[in-house]
């Protein structure tokens, strides 16, 4: 495996591999794609190093635990329908674009676009996230623990949205379905928005997400936003 670009971390009792380190240094994005696939599918966990430059890492995967121990750029995640990939730092433009499944981690912050188009799986930011997050959601949940940008959640047809910290201008704009929670201001609310009263099941739902991703806030300290109709646009 060394020899394919795979490092070998930790062993099991009997001596097989059951991590590899990945350094992207001087690779190009199909390079490091297709090792990581490759670990994947000998049941290794991925660490990634030195993927700032490259744009699409980790990209439709469909099982695997992936570790990226540095910032990383644009698409990261993109299609992912199952994996679980955590990123220790910032993650670039379109973090999850059209995810499937799975889950993405990002400890820093994101840029414009997380979460855009997604179908279900989850992503969490502990940092703040762009304008444009959630935009075109149409499944899963989008939990950031930071601020976000303007015109977040823009024609939302589904899923869940967690903001933690404040909100730009046109939140949820030209909401459809789907929810938005919001604990701290956001500047303005977008066409066809209104604030609803939290449920006990939506003070559940939120306090277990809460708990599972270490978030410290309490449900009953969200605001809920919701469809104002279900015809929006006439």
């Amino acid at each position: 495996m060394r020899g394919e670009g795979l490092l070998p971390e930790t062993t099991k009792a009997s001596g097989e591999p059951t991590e590899a380190t990945i350094d992207g240094k001087g690779l190009s994005l199909n390079e490091v794609n297709s090792r990581i696939r490759k670990a994947v599918d000998s049941g290794l966990k991925v660490t990634l190093l030195n993927v700032e430059h490259l744009y699409g890492v980790a990209d439709g995967l469909k099982s695997g635990e992936i570790t990226i121990n540095s910032k990383v750029g644009d698409y990261v995640g993109l299609l992912n329908s199952g994996a679980k990939i955590t990123i220790e730092g910032d993650a670039g433009n379109f973090a999850g674009d059209n995810s499937w499944q799975g889950e993405i981690v990002v400890k820093g912050n994101a840029g414009y676009g997380a979460g855009i188009y997604s179908y279900g799986g989850t992503l969490v930011v502990y940092g703040n996230a762009g304008d444009a997050a959630g935009q075109l959601l149409k499944g899963g949940v989008l939990i950031v623990k930071g601020d976000v940008g303007d015109l977040t959640g823009l024609y939302m047809v589904g899923g869940e949205m967690v903001i933690v910290g404040n909100a730009g201008r046109e939140l949820g704009d030209y909401l459809i379905r789907g929810a938005i929670y919001l604990k701290g201001e956001c500047k303005s609310l977008g066409h066809n928005t209104k604030y609803d009263k939290m449920t006990g099941e939506d003070l559940s739902r939120l306090g277990l997400l809460l708990e599972k991703y270490g978030i410290e806030a309490k449900a009953s300290e969200f605001k809920k936003i919701v469809p104002l109709s279900k015809k929006p646009f006439g």
